[in-house]
């Protein structure tokens, strides 16, 4: 699906959240670094998809007064080897194959594609020293009772599906140490309420985020959850405590 182009057969796929997505990003991540005083000379986004994401991100963080020298974005789909940008080199190849050692990887919404995400999170955890994912939450209610969980993995490819609990377990048995989390509302996000059924939740689904975030991922869905961990490599890194 993804490696011989049909997953992005439309190229700009999914960039329409790519605001939104950054935005929660900064939130959560800005305030980390600035009271560890982290320094993100290098950082590459795997499965970048359309590329806005890593665009976005590397001009926020340049704008936030880090010294970015080195910016990639790749992605096994082949569309990514016609992306062409000033600020970010795309590469179509597998990171995990790469011999690249960066400050900082993002993955937004990838790891529940692969078959083996510990192991996919063990070899992202060799390359870099902070990791920030971004993972739906779709272990809810609603896609229990309604059973799309066959329409998420046709589609979207998703292979594994979790919550809260199972997301923050599996990034701890593959080795990562998970330092804050934040959860997002999906269901603003702009391809979040497009259909006639989401429109309809919004203001149920507004209410409960309002009232417990986790329980709203645990019944109604549209939440995702951003983690921020760090990896060997980065516990070793005298400004980043291993109890933060």
């Amino acid at each position: 699906m993804y490696s011989n182009g049909t997953y992005f057969a439309e190229e700009n796929r999914h960039s329409e959240d790519a605001t939104f997505k950054v935005a929660d990003f900064l939130r959560l991540f800005q305030p980390f670094a600035r009271r560890h005083e982290l320094a993100v000379e290098s950082y590459v986004d795997v499965g970048c998809g359309s590329g806005a994401v890593v665009k976005q991100i590397s001009e926020s963080l340049r704008a936030n007064g880090m010294i970015l020298q080195r910016v990639k974005g790749y992605d096994v789909a082949p569309h990514v080897g016609r992306l062409k940008d000033d600020v970010v080199e795309y590469v179509h190849g597998d990171f995990c194959a790469s011999n690249e050692f960066v400050d900082l990887v993002t993955l937004f919404d990838v790891f529940e594609h692969v078959p083996n995400p510990t192991h996919f999170l063990r070899l992202i955890s060799q390359r870099c020293k902070v990791l920030v994912c971004r993972i739906p939450l779709d272990d809810s209610w609603n896609n229990l009772f309604r059973d799309r969980f066959r329409k998420l993995l046709e589609v979207l490819g998703h292979l594994t599906f979790m919550d809260t609990a199972s997301a923050l377990n599996l990034m701890t048995s593959a080795g990562l140490r998970v330092v804050d989390y934040s959860y997002s509302r999906e269901f603003l996000s702009p391809s979040g309420h497009q259909s006639l059924a989401s429109k309809l939740a919004l203001p149920f689904r507004y209410l409960l985020a309002g009232i417990s975030p986790w329980l709203l991922s645990k019944t109604m869905g549209g939440v995702s959850l951003t983690v921020i961990a760090l990896t060997e490599s980065g516990l070793r890194d005298r400004k980043l405590p291993a109890l933060l």
